[in-house]
């Protein structure tokens, strides 16, 4: 029996994925996207988002990687210029607040949490699992483990909707039901199949 429902920030409550701006940074820097998202996903976002390093830092060592003037790195400044609320999505969270726990588990760094904060409406999630505070990163299993002790359930009771299937698969792993989220006719599906 289903009690509790955790949704993903990036890409699931919130329109924004680090996609996008690896793309502006490669048109920027001229060089290919994918080298960018290699040298942003390394361990200095590890620290970032793990709450072990700072924005200013994080943005500091990036230009230095790529080759670019600090200034022109942004990474705070695009996610506020591009993140958008996904209303589609709050509908939801907002619907099943009324039967069951709901939640958020999200690697994200402070700095972009706290702006996250103010977008959406904290009062739809029970509980809120951020890595910059918890110290763990999905698809690390103690995040899962962590939130799911918090809320005193059991894993066979949650459901965990995510846009990456790497997340969902260390989830599942767990016992916990996961939903690849793509929009919100399929995440309805899917909800409906697990009887919510």
């Amino acid at each position: 029996m289903i009690k509790a429902v955790i949704f993903d920030l990036g890409g699931v409550v919130v329109d924004y994925t680090n996609h996008d701006y690896y793309i502006h940074i490669a048109e920027k820097a001229g060089i290919d996207a994918e080298h960018v998202r290699e040298v942003f996903e390394g361990r200095e976002l590890d620290s970032l988002e793990r709450g072990k390093m700072n924005v200013k830092t994080f943005e500091e060592r990036m230009a230095v990687k790529i080759g670019m003037e600090k200034k022109d790195v942004g990474w705070y400044d695009f996610f506020i210029k591009k993140a958008k609320v996904n209303f589609d999505v709050q509908e939801i969270a907002g619907k099943l607040h009324d039967e069951y726990v709901t939640a958020f588990i999200s690697n994200i760094d402070r700095s972009r949490y706290n702006y996250t904060r103010k977008m959406i409406n904290l009062d739809l999630f029970d509980y809120k699992f951020t890595s910059c505070y918890i110290g763990y990163r999905k698809p690390d299993r103690r995040i899962y483990e962590f939130a799911v002790k918090r809320m005193r359930i059991k894993y066979e009771n949650a459901v965990f909707i995510d846009d990456m299937a790497e997340n969902i698969d260390s989830a599942e792993k767990l016992g916990i039901n996961g939903v690849m989220f793509k929009n919100r006719r399929g995440l309805d599906v899917a909800l409906y199949k697990l009887g919510l």
